[in-house]
């Protein structure tokens, strides 16, 4: 489990970061294979992640999971993405993943 001096700044990044990626509760519970309830209690401060959810969490919001623990910066895939609707965000990375997929 996290230390419990985190829980308050990862419950107010977690929901920061999910907002501005315009994802509802069951859709990045969804992404993060968690049930809609767990992002609940984690945004609520309830419960404490363990480091495994932390890290779902983290790979569904396109962010480091030292940012949702409460380093001050976001990781984003390209320059001013936090400037794209989220619907322009899928799609380029659609992109990018074809383009992996291309080279495998």
């Amino acid at each position: 489990m996290i230390e419990s001096s985190i829980p308050s700044t990862f419950a107010a990044r977690l929901r920061d970061i999910r907002e501005k990626r315009e994802l509802s509760q069951s859709e990045l519970a969804r992404e993060a294979g968690m049930q809609p309830s767990a992002i609940a209690h984690f945004e609520a401060g309830r419960r404490k992640p363990s480091f495994d959810n932390v890290r779902a969490l983290a790979k569904a919001l396109k962010v480091t999971a030292d940012y949702l623990l409460g380093t001050k910066t976001t990781t984003t895939a390209f320059r001013d993405e936090d400037k794209l609707s989220a619907k322009d965000r899928n799609f380029i990375q659609n992109i990018i993943d074809t383009m992996i997929g291309d080279k495998k």
